[in-house]
């Protein structure tokens, strides 16, 4: 299996597990989940060393990701943007410390045969609820 295939069958298994999660495609009889989880969010890395990819939009910079639609016929697949927050909801660093990903409505479309790694994060990760800080007397 060539890169491009790989990398094209990991896209559609991630979109697999996004929808089994989403509960769009199943009902579950023995499991209850507390909060439906429609994003599997993950980094693309051109090689095993590099820099996770980053998408430019105004004023975001991510390499944080959703992917929305795979077209497997040309291996592209539109990815929406996340942005990385702080425990107070401000634009955070995605190369420091970050607490949550936040969804946008920015999209962009990439040829999945440019990368060799997906880095998959925790669906925890996104719209996580920010936590009450008590002020300080």
């Amino acid at each position: 299996m060539d890169k491009q295939n790989c990398i094209c069958h990991s896209m559609k298994t991630l979109l697999k597990e996004q929808k089994i999660i989403s509960g769009v495609d199943m009902e579950f009889q023995f499991i209850c989940l507390k909060k439906k989880m429609d994003t599997i969010p993950f980094r693309l890395y051109s090689t095993n060393n590099s820099k996770p990819f980053m998408a430019f939009y105004k004023c975001i910079a991510t390499p944080f990701f959703r992917l929305k639609k795979l077209y497997e016929e040309t291996c592209c697949a539109e990815l929406s943007l996340l942005e990385a927050i702080d425990m107070e909801g401000n634009p955070a660093d995605p190369f420091n410390d970050f607490y949550a990903l936040r969804k946008t409505n920015t999209c962009i479309i990439v040829n999945l045969s440019c990368f060799c790694v997906i880095d998959p994060l925790p669906p925890e990760f996104v719209n996580r609820p920010l936590p009450i800080i008590e002020p300080k007397c």
